[in-house]
């Protein structure tokens, strides 16, 4: 070798050292793309616009329209996923109002069925901070939001109301599609429609997991507050009312006839409306189209309150189960007689329906028939006021109420499943929160013995 090749070669070996050195050594570089910005003087008049730009992982932040007019006829068809839909507060902190008012949801070709829908494969998508109001069709089913076989989509910190339908949501049958679908802290209201009543929901959701928490789900104009026909369904932390027909309808579809098609209802305060003209029954757990329901009803420490002799669980499918711990039942100072804690129907027994340390305060003049344990279960009408301030949304327990409402159990003693896939470690202990008005969340008080319902004892402080 000569003089001039070897040197040549010690060259090669150091740049190559020196390439190397910088990309080990160097300062790590993070690159993101800046968010896609839709309102008065910003790039896009229109979130349409925007979500047709849109690439995996982007951010769409919507301002305000000026004088807080509301952007109109607003139809968004998402394709992409992992993207971001994210309202920037007016200047009192108000949400950006989109109105469908005037357009057809018809859901034809790439038309949505809602304001916003997701469709398969938007997988990881967040819509946050945004009122959805009036999106209708002809076929009464025009949604705020639908969620067509996506994974874990997220909706929080929305209002949505005067729709036909709240939120939809639907999968394909399988248990690959719909799943996690995470719907926060959001008030869903007066979502209906007179012409079809009965089959307009707050919320219709159709899928393999949802969890719904801290939210106020309210006012149905004609169908039920929550309709689910999810494999696993959990509502936890919400203040669920005034509905024109049931509270809850868990009922069937090809997913729920897999085993462990369970509904958890952890924490939530459940309100009659006591001039409710349709179906006064607060639950029903078990099917409506002729399909299995495969799993257990879980109400663990809920205040339920209904003045009604409709039952507060109706069980209506042969392998349908109902599991009740630590709920305190009231009929709100009506003094209803002949009050049904449960009913069994089409192959379901009344055996099916399990339960322990349950206080129903009303005219319950028995569980007969039931597996409610007879030792820890008490019946008994309180004759003073059990909640603080109804009027005012308030059902924190008055200290009267609260010598009758203590029980021996702890947190670590109440097992719930968890949803398909989470592992124990992913889901926050139970009870760690309570529902605080409106649509928010507070932590729940800790406690040796927990108190019946959806509020802990507050804790007395010591003067100083």
């Amino acid at each position: 070798m000569t003089f001039a090749h070897y040197l040549a070669r010690c060259r090669a070996i150091a740049t190559v050292l020196c390439v190397f050195a910088a990309t080990v050594f160097a300062p790590a570089q993070v690159s993101w793309s800046a968010p896609l910005e839709v309102g008065p003087g910003k790039p896009f008049a229109r979130i349409e616009e925007a979500n047709a730009r849109a690439r995996p992982g982007d951010m769409i932040l919507v301002h305000p329209r000026d004088n807080g007019l509301p952007y109109e006829q607003t139809a968004v068809f998402v394709r992409q996923k992992d993207l971001t839909f994210r309202a920037v507060p007016g200047r009192n902190g108000q949400r950006v109002t989109i109105s469908g008012k005037g357009f057809d949801y018809s859901g034809s070709g790439s038309t949505p069925r809602a304001i916003f829908q997701f469709n398969p494969g938007t997988d990881h998508c967040t819509l946050e901070g945004f009122e959805l109001t009036a999106a209708h069709n002809d076929s009464h089913n025009g949604a705020g939001v639908r969620i067509n076989q996506a994974n874990q989509v997220t909706i929080r910190n929305c209002a949505i109301h005067d729709n036909d339908m709240g939120i939809m949501s639907n999968g394909d049958g399988s248990a690959r599609t719909a799943l996690d679908q995470v719907i926060e802290q959001c008030e869903i209201c007066h979502n209906g429609d007179p012409s079809e009543p009965g089959y307009n929901h707050n919320l219709y959701l159709g899928c393999t997991s949802v969890v719904l928490r801290f939210c106020e789900v309210h006012s149905s104009l004609t169908g039920h507050n929550v309709k689910s026909r999810a494999h696993y369904t959990r509502v936890e932390y919400c203040y669920v009312h005034h509905s024109a027909n049931r509270e809850f309808d868990l009922v069937d579809a090809s997913d729920t006839a897999r085993p462990e098609s369970h509904a958890v209802l952890l924490g939530n305060v459940i309100v009659k409306d006591p001039q409710c003209e349709g179906n006064r029954t607060v639950i029903h757990f078990g099917q409506d189209g002729g399909k299995q329901h495969d799993g257990t009803l879980y109400l663990v420490f809920n205040t339920v309150v209904t003045p009604f002799i409709a039952p507060v669980v109706d069980l209506s499918a042969s392998r349908a189960k109902a599991s009740l711990v630590g709920n305190l039942v009231s009929d709100g100072g009506v003094r209803q007689a002949n009050q049904v804690v449960a009913v069994a129907r089409n192959g379901a027994t009344l055996e099916a329906v399990t339960g322990t340390y349950n206080w129903l305060s009303g005219g319950f003049g028995g569980a007969a028939g039931t597996g409610l344990d007879p030792r820890t279960n008490l019946l008994r009408r309180a004759d003073y006021p059990l909640f603080a301030n109804p009027a005012q949304h308030d059902y924190h327990l008055t200290s009267a109420a609260l010598a009758m409402a203590s029980t021996p159990l702890s947190p670590a003693k109440i097992k719930v499943p968890l949803p398909p896939g989470a592992r124990a470690g992913e889901v926050e202990a139970l009870l760690a929160w309570q529902y605080r008005h409106p649509a928010s969340k507070e932590r729940r008080p800790a406690e040796k013995h927990l108190t019946l319902g959806a509020y802990a004892r507050l804790p007395v402080r010591k003067r100083p």
